[in-house]
Order: structure tokens, then sequence, then C-alpha cells
């Protein structure tokens, strides 16, 4: 009876053990995928309007275009984060956002005022 009773000590506190790490990697998964690209040609983004979830997301831009651009995300004048300027590439960023309306633009100067905005909608 010992030994079994020893048996499933171990076995418990080796349960116990990997709970903080798979807690871990269910808090590192992203809420939601935002994925979004500039066009080869012109000053356009692929689309005006995303989607995602409230919490923390993964925002995948794509630039198909050799000019430098990038993915900043904001509410009025508040910055929510956003992706660094490349060139023909992709790059990822965490944002942590809330439900509501953001504007997703190119920060790159004259970028946004040729066109490349949109809408995101978090819910």
């Amino acid at each position: 009876m010992k030994k079994v009773s020893a048996l499933v000590v171990v076995v418990l506190a080796g349960a116990l053990l990997a709970l903080p790490a798979l807690g871990t990697a269910a808090a590192t998964k992203p809420t939601s995928v935002i994925k979004v690209s500039a066009l080869a040609s012109g000053l356009k983004f692929n689309t005006k309007v995303l989607y995602a979830t409230a919490g923390k997301d993964k925002l995948v831009f794509t630039n198909l275009s050799t000019l430098h651009h990038n993915v900043r995300l904001e509410i009025g004048e508040t910055e929510f984060g956003g992706t660094k300027t490349i060139g023909k590439g992709s790059t990822t960023a965490i944002v942590t956002l809330k439900k509501g309306k953001y504007n997703f633009y190119c920060s790159v100067p004259g970028h946004e005022d040729a066109g490349m905005h949109g809408t995101l909608i978090v819910s």
C-alpha cells in the first residue's frame, strides 16, 4: 500500500509542476490575429476594414511594395502600438486592445493622407 501511495504522490507532484508551464503557454496565445497587407502598387492597404477581438492580439503586416510601410493603431490621438516600418516582407507585433473602433494607418510621412488608412473594429 505504501508503494501505491508514494507513486500517487510522485505523479501528483509532477502534474502540479507542469501546471505553470501550461498556464504560461495559454496566456501568451493571442486573442485574435489581425492580418493586413500593403499592396505592391500605390499607397493602399488590401482592405479598409479589419476586425479583432478585445485582448492581446497579434498584428501581422505584409508589405508587398518596395516602398517602406508600417501599420499603427490609434483612437483619436492615442497610439496603441503597431508594427515597425519595413520594406518588402512581413513583420508582426503584439497589441493589447479594448473594445472600440481604431484607426489603422501607415505612419510614414504622407502615406496616411494618400489613402493608407482604415478602421479596425474590436469587439
